[in-house]
């Protein structure tokens, strides 16, 4: 009996790395959020496959992105969609292809050129600064800490008090959804704004459950 341990052992030890193997393959995915996108288009256009393909493009070049494509020819759930985006953002008739995503709906996307400049606009989070402010530093810790969550999020910081540009920027964002820039830092994303930056439990809270409303969990394959 006992001349059999050996062999048994040198099975479980066997078993025991062919475990870890499977975790090693494991770990090359990353539980991320992935932000979903959707486009709308009509299947009969002249150039609905080319945007496709390039919707698809620009999903496979930016990870962590879900996307789905309604076509709303002679397909009821994709018309009925459609329908409901229009209501939300009180359209009459939306003009074909058209992305929605991250709160923003746009309509006559009939170029890879205006569909990849949406897209960028929709993943981007613009946090317009000042250099010395407490608050700015704060929010662009939070964000660098939590920039990995969302692998497909952009973002880019405006230093305000030396660039004219990026003042007068903030200043038009601000008037775009009726606000005044009273505090820094003004953060521009989800087609919307959030003004001021207090803690990680407050402020840094209400942006994660912001970004997670436009998202899902899921996995990114890490790059080796």
């Amino acid at each position: 009996m006992f001349r059999h341990y050996p062999q048994l052992l040198m099975i479980c030890m066997s078993a025991l790395f062919c475990g870890l193997g499977d975790k090693t393959v494991q770990a090359e995915d990353e539980k991320v959020q992935l932000f979903l996108l959707e486009m709308f288009y009509d299947s009969t256009a002249e150039n609905s496959n080319e945007l496709k393909e390039a919707f698809e493009k620009y999903g496979a070049d930016h990870p962590g992105l879900k996307l789905y494509f309604r076509d709303v020819h002679e397909n009821e759930k994709g018309q009925q969609r459609l329908q409901e985006m229009q209501d939300y953002f009180n359209i009459k008739d939306a003009k074909l292809p058209a992305l929605y995503g991250l709160k923003y709906f746009a309509e006559a996307i009939d170029s890879t050129e205006k569909m990849n400049a949406k897209l960028d606009e929709m993943l981007t989070l613009t946090a317009y600064i000042r250099n010395g402010c407490p608050h700015c530093k704060a929010a662009k810790t939070f964000l660098t800490k939590y920039g990995g969550r969302y692998p497909a999020l952009n973002v880019v910081y405006r230093e305000v008090t030396t660039d004219k540009a990026a003042s007068q920027e903030m200043r038009d964002v601000a008037r775009r959804y009726r606000q005044r820039a009273a505090s820094l830092p003004l953060l521009h994303y989800c087609n919307g704004v959030s003004i001021g930056y207090s803690t990680e439990r407050t402020t840094g809270v209400k942006i994660l459950k912001t970004l997670d409303y436009w998202s899902e969990g899921g996995v990114v394959e890490k790059k080796k």
